[in-house]
């Protein structure tokens, strides 16, 4: 049996809790090292036992980990991304609007060159990846990534500048934009815009829909693609994370499978 993976971890809100819960049982992997705010010490020791808390790449570089899971923040992923990746520690990344900055985006590219690592980016809160990353190969032609959902869980968005949540009663559609922008303005509220600009189209050709719909009590993504290879129209309904109400499950489980296919022979 060949040793376990060892896996260090950036953020633990609601998405980062839900990995650890589902990864910390798991034989073949070891959590060595983990980045979190003060007052999430206790939550993680509970899941992942008396591991080192560190608050710096140098900390995660002196743990050697494998791999690196962020899910914390664009800020946190242009802070460690670099420098673990020079490093030579492969990293899965949720925060992916952050590279609608290309200079950041070519940053992070020369690092994982020169450390001869790799920055992997899991589905996250959608899918159809695979057929978007497939058509882009005989050409695809347009690219478009819809979300509706009941006012109230736009709360907290920039969407309140862009619409009265409080008196929507029709369907409304309140941005219509590039992925370049969604990304920009709503951060980690459209990392799913940029994973899908990435693996497509880029982000000024990936087109980007926001609707505040009280027939969507979910957070309901759709995408639609016209290519060479036909057309994809898919549509999700995603549930919260038992944790916290306010983060996708399917996003955790997204990481979970792309830390565990590292250690499948079978990869689908």
């Amino acid at each position: 049996m060949s040793a376990p993976l060892k896996i260090a971890q950036i953020g633990f809100g609601g998405i980062g809790l839900s990995v650890a819960e589902m990864l910390a049982d798991d034989e073949d992997f070891d959590y060595v090292a983990a980045v979190a705010r003060p007052h999430r010490a206790e939550s993680i020791r509970d899941r992942l036992g008396d591991i080192p808390l560190v608050d710096s790449p140098d900390g995660i570089i002196a743990a050697k980990p494998d791999l690196l899971i962020e899910c914390a923040s664009h800020e946190a992923l242009l802070a460690y991304a670099a420098p673990v990746l020079s490093a030579g520690i492969d990293l899965i990344a949720v925060s992916v609007g952050a590279l609608v900055d290309q200079n950041e985006r070519l940053l992070m590219i020369a690092a994982a060159e020169k450390g001869g690592a790799s920055l992997q980016i899991p589905g996250g809160a959608i899918g159809g990846l695979d057929v978007v990353g497939a058509a882009k190969q005989a050409g695809l032609e347009e690219v478009t990534y819809t979300t509706r959902k009941a006012p109230r869980l736009w709360k907290g968005s920039p969407a309140e500048d862009m619409v009265d949540l409080d008196s929507v009663t029709d369907p409304v559609l309140f941005f219509d934009e590039n992925a370049a922008k969604g990304a920009r303005i709503f951060e980690e509220k459209l990392n799913v815009t940029a994973t899908l600009a990435l693996a497509g189209i880029g982000f000024e050709r990936t087109r980007v829909h926001l609707w505040a719909d009280h027939d969507y009590p979910h957070s309901t993504h759709i995408i639609e693609l016209k290519a060479a290879t036909g057309t994809m129209r898919i549509e999700l309904a995603n549930t919260v994370a038992p944790v916290n109400e306010k983060s996708s499950w399917l996003t955790a489980a997204s990481i979970v499978r792309a830390v565990k296919n590292r250690c499948f022979v079978l990869k689908l």
